[in-house]
């Protein structure tokens, strides 16, 4: 080989390896982002190929709602629905974003400026994914950063990000329409602004009398980077309004780090700099733009402003006290000190001035921030509850990543002792780290951000271990050590091993091959259709006439978020876990709704221990009131007289009875000392008892899906139920003897599902032989949606049986009840009765049966669409039902 030759090969590996060097950290990159975007992408088909728009969460219908909302009004969002929290809609509060205007306009560009249904889902599906992946790009310039530009830190960082099967991966897949992703992508961009603002601020020092002297050359770049901090924080507050506590961890991290800097003799001026201008223009933002006026967290209002600005100002103020200090000759270590106490004091007179902002600052704190107070109600939303095992879900979701991560924080704290720089963007990793970890102990919904700073802390660790073992790339191959060797090799143990199929309990390409459509979405969509397709539109309730003021995709924004519903329009009352469901499949409008609004009243409803004490309930709900029940059971408020009938109808699946009546019982209402008490409410009679006894409820529509219990019983996953006024069946039967006689009616009836039961009610027969006996089932099946009333699908199987007797003495006669009596309350008159036997009685139907057979309910079980529960009144009460020994 010729000397030429080999300069040659010599030149070509050092361009190899120069190429590689300057370039392989993207491609790495790259792969890593590709793997992300497959696995989350994995299922996209499944729920492509659904009849109707799915998804895999609850909350992802509602986006779907906003966003197909949004479509057909470019580029504006839903400011309010009527289209839930009957009597009085709903602001949509952190729903009807920025985010839904992204997913809006890719599907106007799949459309082609005129999107299908197809084409809006199609979006829906792909966004949060896309989205997910591009949380990559600035956790790998965070993590670079903060480790000194050290490329490796960043790739390990986003390798941690790819492989985690938590919950990150698990909320932001194909399916998972949420903002879920649009959050955790608008805070680290927030964050990686903030972080370049503060090394800019630190490496050209701005100071107030820059300021003064109008000398902005020098302020320039890091007034630059401070607006784009201010630009990113907005954004993030426009996308999910609650993400304002970041606006209070960043208060937090400015209060620490210009402390730490006044102490060790620098001037609070340079940080200072950024956080005014950072947190000004999140103020400005917000006080202009702001939906609502309101304090509430979950609205875009007044809060994310106020509090922006008192961040800003307080950084403003601590650098002018900094400068009094020095002035005055203050020893600077009792700076701190003052500052910690002046919070105090400012806390104290904010809960004077603004009682209101106080109080939802300290909810927040105690709630969210920290597992100081956590609320009894919200322990019943899954999402909201602490984690059971902090470490084993930590090591589930990160596998080595908690130990790195609890490692940077320390090795990030002890920079200044090593005589490394220390950086106002390692404090920023500091507490926002802690307080990440703080709201992951609190809710386990946070775990999706918790994975942002145990990725990036982790690449910085993994760097710094390297350093200090002094592991450089060597010349060539022969220059390779032993101990290099094993070093990388121990490194990519501790990364890859947990993440390994083998090893660990789940992985990232499992959890994207388990995603599939909301299991509780598909057991409501047949009742939800059922619903949309047979009662009347909203608005033509009994024929009002008014189904066009309430146009699904219009726009309302009443001033006091109180709507003043026309004549005919109507709610439904369920649970408020399923008001999604009944929005965008049924479209028509839940009481209640998991923003959890009138979950109290619905609690109520529920638990009411009589038919009277429901209708109650629901005539207070009508007249605009706020009923609860007290804890024995009594109704808090009055119903006026003579309301309105505007919440007809009650839908209720096997989850309210089986699994959640113990949350539905957390809301309001007594203690359950008994399982016959819990038995005894109208959630239960109309579910298990089907509206046995009843005087003003009728089932319309069960279900052909069905959930047994391990006893044999069968029930529809979903029924429907509708409030009518009754007709009173009445009659007097002269020979009876009336001292010891009753009046008994029964009706077969046969449901949609071909599930047949008789409907029965009994009364005591007056003295003078007389009786009168309300009924809720018609006859015949005469009325529908189009004159503003329903059709049911549950229908009779002939007449009423009207049964008046005595001992072995019974008189029978047969009435009919048309439709419109049902709804009109009329009275029909029973004659016509003849002398029977009871043994005539019992041959009628073949066997004494009066009341529904809880066994045959739903009949035999479908494979492949039932659930496998306990015995009812067993499960009742070990299904977290708040029951006591008296």
């Amino acid at each position: 080989m010729s000397s030429e030759t080999a300069d040659a090969r010599a030149l070509q590996a050092e361009d190899v390896v120069a190429f590689a060097e300057r370039y392989g950290h993207l491609a790495v990159l790259g792969v890593l982002m590709g793997f992300m975007l497959w696995t989350r992408l994995i299922n996209l088909d499944r729920f492509r190929n659904a009849d109707a728009p799915a998804f895999s969460g609850i909350d992802s219908y509602y986006h779907w709602r906003t966003t197909d909302w949004t479509v057909e009004n470019f580029p504006w969002t839903m400011p309010f629905d009527v289209y839930t929290g009957f009597p009085v809609g709903n602001y949509t509060g952190q729903f009807g974003t920025v985010y839904d205007q992204i997913t809006a306009f890719v599907a106007l560009l799949i459309g082609l400026g005129n999107p299908t249904q197809a084409d809006v889902q199609l979006a829906a599906l792909i966004v949060p994914p896309v989205l997910a992946v591009l949380v990559a790009l600035p956790v790998y310039a965070i993590a670079t950063r903060v480790s000194d530009g050290n490329r490796f830190a960043g790739l390990v960082a986003v390798f941690i990000l790819a492989l985690s099967p938590g919950s990150f991966l698990a909320r932001t897949m194909t399916g998972a329409f949420d903002h879920t992703a649009a959050e955790v992508l608008f805070m680290a961009l927030a964050v990686f602004t903030t972080a370049l603002a503060l090394r800019s601020a630190e490496r050209d020092r701005p100071v107030w009398e820059l300021v003064r002297s109008r000398e902005f050359e020098p302020l320039r770049a890091t007034a630059l980077y401070a607006t784009l901090a201010g630009l990113a924080i907005s954004l993030y507050l426009m996308v999910w309004p609650p993400g304002v506590v970041f606006v209070g961890i960043l208060g937090v991290f400015f209060a620490v780090h210009l402390a730490i800097d006044f102490v060790r003799g620098v001037s609070p001026d340079h940080v200072a700099f950024v956080g005014a201008i950072g947190l000004g223009i999140p103020a400005i933002i917000g006080f202009v733009f702001a939906d609502v006026y309101t304090l509430k967290v979950a609205n875009y209002g007044l809060l994310q402003p106020i509090l922006a600005a008192l961040v800003a100002v307080g950084c403003v103020f601590m650098a002018w006290l900094a400068r009094e200090w020095d002035a005055r000759g203050i020893e600077r270590t009792y700076y701190p000190a003052a500052i910690v106490g002046l919070a105090v004091a400012g806390l104290v007179v904010l809960a004077v001035v603004l009682p209101d902002l106080y109080s939802t600052i300290v909810s927040n704190v105690t709630s969210r921030l920290t597992p100081i107070d956590p609320s009894v109600t919200a322990g019943t939303v899954q999402e909201a509850r602490p984690p059971g095992d902090f470490v084993e879900q930590a090591r589930r979701e990160f596998g080595m990543g908690l130990y790195l991560f609890v490692g940077g924080l320390v090795l990030l704290a002890l920079r200044p002792f090593v005589g490394k720089r220390y950086r106002a963007e390692h404090t920023l990793m500091i507490v926002w780290g802690l307080f990440l970890t703080s709201m992951a102990a609190t809710q386990v919904r946070f775990w999706y951000y918790f994975i942002l700073p145990v990725a990036i802390l982790s690449g910085y660790t993994v760097v710094q271990v390297i350093g200090m073992i002094d592991v450089h790339p060597p010349e060539t191959v022969r220059d390779v050590e032993a101990y290099q060797v094993l070093t990388i090799v121990l490194v990519l143990l501790v990364l890859f091993v947990p993440f390994a199929p083998q090893i660990a309990p789940a992985t990232a390409v499992g959890v994207g091959e388990g995603a599939d459509v909301n299991p509780i979405a598909n057991n409501w969509e047949g009742s939800n259709a059922y619903m949309q397709a047979n009662t009347p539109e909203p608005g033509n309730l009994y024929g009002a006439g008014n189904a066009s003021e309430l146009d699904y995709y219009g726009t309302y924004d009443p001033a006091d978020h109180d709507y003043d519903y026309p004549d005919g329009a109507y709610g439904v009352m369920s649970w408020w876990d399923f008001g999604h469901l009944i929005t965008t499949q049924g479209e028509r409008i839940p009481h209640a709704n998991p923003f959890q609004q009138h979950a109290r009243s619905a609690s109520a409803y529920f638990q009411a221990p009589s038919e009277e004490t429901a209708n109650e309930i629901m005539d207070a709900i009508n007249a605009g009131m706020s009923p609860r029940l007290d804890a024995n059971g009594n109704v808090t408020v009055d119903a006026p007289e003579d309301v309105d009938n505007r919440m007809p109808y009650v839908m209720i699946d096997y989850q309210m009875a089986f699994t959640k009546f113990g949350a539905i019982s957390q809301w309001t209402g007594p203690e359950y000392t008994s399982q016959e008490q819990m038995l005894n409410t109208q959630l239960f009679k109309l579910y298990l008892q089907d509206t046995q006894g009843m005087e003003h409820y009728r089932l319309i529509h069960e279900s052909q899906d069905t959930v047994s219990t391990q006893a044999g019983q069968s029930f529809s996953e979903v029924k429907s139920f509708e409030r009518v006024e009754g007709a009173t069946l009445s009659g007097t039967v002269d020979e009876v003897d009336a001292s010891n006689a009753t009046a008994t009616v029964r009706l077969p009836v046969e449901t949609n599902t071909g599930r047949t039961f008789t409907y029965s009610q009994g009364a005591d027969v007056a003295s003078d032989g007389s009786f009168e006996i309300t009924v809720p089932y018609a006859t015949d099946n005469s009325l529908g949606p189009d004159e503003g009333y329903t059709d049911t699908a549950v229908t009779a199987n002939g007449s009423y049986e009207v049964i008046v007797g005595s001992n072995e003495t019974y008189y029978r006669a047969n009435a009919t009840v048309d439709e419109p009596a049902v709804y009109d309350g009329e009275s029909i008159q029973v004659d016509g009765f003849e002398e029977t036997t009871l043994e005539d009685i019992l041959g009628v139907n073949g066997t004494n049966e009066s009341t529904t057979d809880a066994a045959t309910d739903g009949g035999s079980s479908n494979d492949g669409n039932t659930t496998s529960s306990d015995d009812s009144t067993e499960r009742i009460g070990l299904g977290g039902a708040r029951v006591t020994t008296p």
